[in-house]
């Protein structure tokens, strides 16, 4: 058996990351995290596969963090997670950073899945 996907889910509100995680703790190998700051301390401890980040958090944005990740560790799949996807400032960040796409909440899971495992 293939290992699971190794996904970093980054969002402010805890409610958010448990709703996640019961969700697909099965299909990936789940961590979560509430900022980016810890995010990214985490990303210097373990590897990911993929990181998931919720758009608006204090601090430091879910598109400046997805925008660091990319400076960091290029080959990681990034993904937005946003109320507001058709926002122009998303729109760019996916064009701009090379995002591999964006979510709008409440987040739809077989759509997380096509962008968690595109290649």
């Amino acid at each position: 058996m293939a290992d699971k996907i190794k996904l970093l889910y980054v969002d402010d509100e805890a409610a958010n990351l448990n709703v996640f995680r019961i969700a697909f703790k099965r299909r990936y190998n789940v961590t979560t995290c509430e900022s980016a700051a810890d995010g990214l301390k985490l990303m210097e401890e373990e590897k990911f596969d993929v990181i998931i980040s919720d758009h608006r958090m204090p601090e430091m944005t879910g598109v400046e963090l997805l925008e660091k990740v990319g400076e960091l560790y290029p080959d990681m799949t990034r993904i937005i997670i946003s109320e507001y996807v058709n926002d122009e400032i998303i729109r760019n960040a996916i064009k701009k950073f090379g995002f591999t796409g964006s979510v709008g909440k409440p987040w739809d899971a077989d759509e997380l899945v096509e962008l968690i495992e595109k290649k």
